[in-house]
């Protein structure tokens, strides 16, 4: 929230979200040739992409899971699997594929930091 002169108060910014360097697995059930296009975007911006969770994944992109075949499936697994990881070791950071998307679709106009990735409330949604 911003104080009674318009200035904005530190917390109210939220850091760039960093790829460059940073390992990430998206688990989605999305088509094929969507999901790819989000995983060229964050190569694009230095990040690597994994196919399955392991011990060196930073990131773990959660998209839609809904469905009853094997790629919701997997899906659904890859996030039971980083619950587990981040609550043993903490180093997972769960980001909703709508939440990526904002940030790479803001860094693509040019406009201000949103809301913060990795919002709780997701967490506890996953």
């Amino acid at each position: 929230m911003g104080e009674a002169n318009g200035a904005a108060r530190q917390d109210d910014v939220r850091p760039p979200f960093r790829f460059a360097g940073r390992s990430f697995v998206v688990a989605s059930n999305r088509p094929a040739r969507e999901l790819r296009a989000l995983e060229r975007e964050i190569e694009a911006r230095g990040g690597s992409i994994h196919p399955f969770l392991n011990a060196v994944t930073e990131v773990l992109v959660v998209g839609d899971l809904a469905g009853m075949d094997s790629g919701a499936h997997w899906a659904r697994e890859q996030v039971r699997r980083g619950t587990i990881y981040r609550d043993r070791w903490g180093h997972l950071e769960l980001v909703s594929e709508e939440e990526l998307r904002a940030v790479l679709e803001e860094s693509r106009s040019g406009r201000p930091n949103g809301p913060p990735l990795g919002d709780p409330s997701f967490r506890e949604r996953a």
